[in-house]
């Protein structure tokens, strides 16, 4: 896990901290493995959004949740691709409006335009955190997640999953 305390605002950048470590299984390392990155999206603007949907359709092997709420109401988004294929849609599939360029990167803004952003509650915060860390937990402890997304109001204290739907296996007749 690595923290970055700054604005990552450059493709290739970011590209190389979701890179997956690689690592070597046995006493002389001959099973090389790729590990699988998680990159988490809380970032309040649609440019970085964009920016990481171009790095989750680039990569091979990476989970992207992505977080997003307004004043009362948001989403929790897992994107999960192994292999070069997608399992599960990422936020700019199931949103494409969030993929349309309409504002800026947080350093290039003026500081009038930073202290008028879109209002969010302390409650929608936490709903969408909480759901984040959900997400990190089924992952990581109980291995698989069942959910591909999350809607929420904190108004009427509503949390809607979008579970995933397990197949059937066909029996002979």
């Amino acid at each position: 896990m690595s923290y970055i305390p700054e604005f990552i605002e450059d493709e290739n950048r970011l590209a190389e901290l979701a890179k997956p470590d690689t690592y070597t299984i046995g006493d002389y390392g001959y099973q090389r493995h790729e590990g699988l990155s998680i990159l988490i999206g809380c970032v309040d603007n649609n440019r970085s959004r964009k920016l990481c949907h171009q790095i989750f359709k680039s990569s091979d092997n990476l989970i992207y949740i992505d977080s997003g709420n307004g004043e009362y109401t948001g989403q929790v988004v897992c994107g999960i691709r192994r292999k070069g294929r997608t399992y599960y849609k990422p936020i700019g599939d199931m949103y494409p409006d969030v993929l349309l360029e309409t504002d800026k990167f947080p350093t290039e803004l003026s500081c009038a335009e930073a202290a008028v952003s879109a209002p969010q509650s302390i409650a929608a915060n936490i709903m969408a955190g909480t759901a984040v860390v959900s997400y990190l937990y089924n992952i990581l402890v109980l291995g698989n997640i069942e959910t591909r997304s999350v809607t929420f109001s904190t108004k009427t204290v509503n949390l809607k999953p979008v579970v995933t739907q397990k197949r059937r296996r066909k029996t002979a007749a």
